[in-house]
């Protein structure tokens, strides 16, 4: 099973439907497993949504970047790596 890390960094690739079919059903596993993946999930495909919908803007690849690992920093217990 893929670690938390691992699906965050495949997630852009899974959004837009370019990840392998092995790799494809690895994460959905995960995500159905773990309640702070799918959040993330939830949140990336939703605002995705709204950015798509609305074509306001662009964001540049190194702010998507740090907003995910400032997610994981908030979501993650204190100590873990």
């Amino acid at each position: 099973m893929y670690s938390c890390d691992q699906v965050i960094a495949e997630l852009a690739g899974y959004l837009d439907d370019e990840v392998a079919v092995g790799m494809r059903q690895e994460l959905e596993i995960h995500l159905a497993r773990c309640r702070t993946c799918k959040v993330i999930y939830d949140s990336a495909r939703k605002a995705l949504r709204i950015v798509t919908e609305t074509r306001s803007f662009d964001l540049p690849e190194s702010i998507s970047e740090r907003i995910a690992r400032n997610i994981m920093a908030k979501v993650r217990p204190r100590g873990a790596p």
